[in-house]
């Protein structure tokens, strides 16, 4: 029985990208967003992150990838008042 190349390409597709383990993918963004505490949520699969504002008030990110989170973490941070000492 010779595999049909449908059968081919999905079996490639599976084994060819492994899903991205969220305790590296953590570990990779606390480096970059060091102010921050960031953690993977596993009963909602979405990674999360919180971090003080200048003022003392606490922001907060949900984003479903670590992409989005990047995304989302750079415009608080952009938008955050800059101390000036």
């Amino acid at each position: 029985m010779t595999p049909t190349e449908q059968e081919i390409t999905n079996g490639i597709a599976r084994r060819s990208i492994p899903a991205p383990d969220p305790a590296l993918t953590v570990r990779a963004l606390s480096c970059r967003f060091p102010r921050w505490t960031i953690w993977w949520g596993e009963s909602t699969t979405r990674y999360w992150g919180m971090s003080r504002r200048a003022g003392g008030a606490f922001v907060y990110v949900e984003a479903q990838s670590a992409q989005e989170f990047v995304q989302k973490a750079r415009d608080i941070e952009y938008r955050a008042p800059q101390n000036n000492p």
